[in-house]
């Protein structure tokens, strides 16, 4: 049979073990909710918002810079870069693809 002062002291010890054991339980959340936290933030790099859209263009500007080339004597150039865009006329174009429509035109 065990002494009375061993019985303590393996109490004592059992009682150690259960605080080391709450303590790495404690650590482990911890380091299981920093490892959450990095990985979110690198998944929001990852996953970055994508660019912008481009500002959108007013018929009337694409219309100013069509006639002006037009005037210019680019008029068969116009007229082949509004097919380029699925259209016989300026009307008929996407309203998204002014920008680029615009774009080209302004290098004639």
């Amino acid at each position: 049979m065990m002494k009375e002062d061993e019985m303590q002291t393996l109490a004592g010890v059992v009682d150690s073990m259960h605080k080391l054991a709450e303590g790495l339980e404690t650590l482990a959340i911890y380091l299981l909710r920093d490892a959450g936290e990095q990985q979110a933030v690198s998944d929001s790099k990852a996953t970055k918002e994508p660019d912008p859209a481009p500002p959108e263009v007013p018929l009337e500007e694409v219309r100013a810079v069509l006639a002006e080339k037009s005037s210019a004597g680019h008029t068969d150039e116009v007229r082949k870069l509004l097919q380029d865009f699925g259209a016989a006329k300026l009307s008929a174009v996407d309203p998204k693809d002014y920008a680029a429509l615009k774009a080209k035109a302004e290098v004639l």
